[in-house]
């Protein structure tokens, strides 16, 4: 086990995870901050499956934080029609 991997698996879902929790809420509802916080979790979570190597798990979360962006910006292209 890498060190820095828990250290960064510790403080990105920290930052991921309350937010992911209400995440249909976070969508309708357009807070971009909170956004932000969990994509930076997701993405510092991330960096510790890369120290350990974990490539298809890197992808999974590259995958999650694409998807979830998607998910905002068609839900604000909704609420502007």
């Amino acid at each position: 086990m890498h060190p820095l991997s828990t250290i960064l698996f510790l403080l990105g879902y920290a930052l991921a995870l309350p937010v992911a929790a209400r995440m249909p809420q976070v969508v309708a509802q357009q807070h971009r901050l909170a956004l932000t916080g969990h994509q930076v979790g997701v993405g510092i979570a991330t960096l510790g499956w890369l120290a350990r190597g974990s490539i298809v798990i890197v992808l999974i979360h590259i995958a999650w934080l694409v998807g979830v962006r998607v998910w905002f910006s068609a839900a604000a292209g909704r609420s502007d029609n």
